[in-house]
């Protein structure tokens, strides 16, 4: 074992292999997977033009870096792996970044094993597959803080030996604000670290590069106003609390959604690593230079979308603050390399392995609410529909995906209820990729002599939660049609109606 590390240790070979597993790991179920909506929300908008992106986007609460690179990466395919494989890419060049920043803080094997840790972690799989803009984040922030590790070591030599890492340092804060709204938030360690040290020359430095990242984001942040007016009214999030805080290290180290007694073990497990973790390093059995910046970057982060969870705007999710949970590996993974010998570090490393092992299956394999088994939806409607009969589909959420895997159905979907949590498609949006909703099932069922209408069984249960007893869709249906078939797939369940 110590000649192979030494081996890894002094070569390139180490970083190669830790991505060539990850990639291997980041390939399971590629396929199998179906995409939902979120997945289909980005590459119908992908689809369009650049300007029509950007009017979508605008409309939307996302700017528009991550659209343009999916834009140009479906022009060769659209098949469902490879679009995927945009993201699997930027994942693997987040832990790539992640070996060079933590190698930058303290040495190569502790980079190896931080880049064995997300590899295998589940929160990073799932990110890794979701055809959103979060691995594209992941590797803007980490960039920025490898250039800011790498400045603060040549910090006294001369402006000349400094221009390259002063200029990652902008372009990759500057990629990040393109990427997502709140990508700040991730940036804002580095100032805040800065302080704590009082280094105020850095720091004032650091700020003026601050400035240029503004001045260069200020065609976007034009429409920044509007976008966070959509967010303070039409997000569904609510306001964290303990049990938030609590599901933190089951994120990072197993993943989520988990249920049963997988839950249970799944948390035991999490929650065991992760006090592991902060046990060693806060008792000092771990000596790390760079660890306060570790300690801001990955409590820092969270507690800022904590205090604008209650001064602005419920957005206190663990997929927002992604980057701490690469400060939390890189943690780890100290402990890990110094606490071996103790114990500690096996112990820990094998949390992490048990974790993947629960948390990956899962992941592949999950195909409830959001998710369904949308593939074979769309093959069972292509096989039963016939002339003079329509697809509904309650919401969205549904539509899109089944919509993704066969185009040609004649299908519609009904309009989110105006200023309720699930209105999130703006007019914007939809005047960008040409797909519109229903007002209302009357208007959907026109002219047609059977529905199929495709409903979760979760938006169910919410209308009974609310009073009404039924979903209003149904209710309508079932006064006017006759009900002939019912087709259930999993959460997603299919109601066949006759009219007279």
């Amino acid at each position: 074992m110590k000649s192979l590390w030494e081996r890894l240790e002094n070569t390139s070979a180490g970083h190669a292999a830790v991505l060539l597993f990850a990639f291997v790991v980041r390939l399971l179920g590629i396929h199998s997977r179906p995409f939902h909506y979120d997945d289909v929300f980005s590459i119908f908008l992908a689809q369009r033009s650049l300007p029509e992106i950007v009017r979508g986007t605008a409309a939307d609460t996302m700017p528009p870096l991550y659209y343009f690179l999916l834009h140009f990466w479906i022009q060769f395919s659209e098949s469902d792996w490879f679009i995927r494989l945009l993201t699997v890419i930027l994942s693997l060049l987040a832990i790539w970044l992640l070996m060079n920043w933590v190698q930058e803080m303290n040495d190569r094997r502790t980079a190896l094993v931080a880049g064995f840790l997300a590899a295998i972690s589940p929160f990073h799989f799932y990110h890794a597959q979701d055809v959103r803009n979060y691995a594209l984040l992941l590797c803007a922030q980490t960039a920025f803080l490898w250039f800011f590790v790498r400045l603060w070591k040549v910090q006294d030599q001369p402006f000349s030996h400094q221009i390259g890492n002063w200029t990652g340092l902008v372009l990759s804060g500057t990629t990040a604000m393109y990427t997502h709204n709140v990508a700040i938030l991730g940036l804002a360690p580095v100032p805040l670290y800065l302080f704590f040290r009082r280094k105020w020359r850095f720091l004032l430095q650091i700020t003026a590069a601050f400035l240029i990242i503004a001045l260069l984001s200020v065609p976007w942040l034009a429409v920044l106003p509007a976008q966070l007016a959509k967010i303070r009214y039409d997000w569904w999030l609510w306001r964290p609390g303990v049990v938030d805080w609590l599901q933190i290290p089951l994120v990072w180290v197993t993943g989520l959604p988990l249920t049963g007694i997988w839950l249970w073990i799944g948390a035991l497990i999490a929650l065991e690593t992760f006090v592991l973790v902060w046990v060693e390093v806060l008792r000092r059995y771990v000596i790390h230079e760079w660890m306060a910046l570790l300690w801001v970057v990955m409590l820092g982060v969270p507690v800022l979308f904590f205090i604008g969870s209650y001064l602005f705007k419920p957005i206190f999710v663990p997929r927002g603050f992604i980057i701490s949970s690469f400060a939390f590996l890189a943690m780890a993974s100290s402990v890990i390399v110094q606490r071996w010998k103790q114990g500690a570090g096996k112990l820990i490393l094998s949390g992490f392995v048990l974790g993947a092992l629960i948390g990956i299956p899962i992941q592949v394999g999950f195909l409830d609410f959001p998710r369904a088994p949308f593939q074979q939806v769309a093959r069972d409607l292509e096989t039963r529909l016939t002339p003079g009969e329509v697809v509904v589909h309650d919401n969205k959420l549904s539509y899109f995906p089944v919509k993704f895997y066969n185009p040609r159905l004649p299908q519609v979907f009904l309009a989110d209820i105006p200023g309720s949590g699930n209105d999130t498609f703006a007019r914007g949006s939809q005047e960008a990729m040409q797909i519109f909703p229903q007002p209302d099932i009357q208007h959907a069922v026109q002219g047609f002599r059977r529905v199929y209408f495709v409903v979760f069984q979760q938006a169910i249960q919410d209308y009974q939660r609310l009073g009404y007893g039924e979903h209003p869709a149904l209710i309508w249906l079932r006064s006017h049609a006759v009900e002939e078939d019912r087709m259930n797939y999993r959460d997603l369940w299919i109601y066949v109606f006759r009219f007279p």
